[in-house]
């Protein structure tokens, strides 16, 4: 029997990130384990978004959005400030 196709779009706006670290970390991991990466997968996404926040912060406002899509097979994560600054990462769907 094929695999379920996730498709969905899940984004979250942060007025200060440092502030909501753990509870984006927290959503993060639920997202990622419902859509069912094993556990070393969702460790080294988590740890890559929070090291692009980290970076971010850095260089641009506080202000950023934090974004989980799937569609076609693929899960991209993208973190956006406010000044253009963007990251983003695409895994295949497990």
């Amino acid at each position: 029997m094929p695999a379920p196709s996730h498709q969905f779009l899940f984004a979250l706006d942060l007025s200060d990130h440092a502030h909501f670290d753990e509870m984006l970390g927290e959503v993060a991991r639920d997202v990622l384990g419902h859509v069912g990466y094993a556990h070393d997968a969702v460790a080294e996404l988590v740890a890559l978004l929070r090291a692009a926040l980290t970076e971010g912060a850095a260089h641009a406002p506080r202000q950023c959005r934090v974004q989980f899509s799937a569609h076609s097979g693929e899960l991209q994560i993208v973190v956006s400030y406010g000044g253009g600054r963007e990251w983003r990462t695409t895994r295949p769907l497990p």
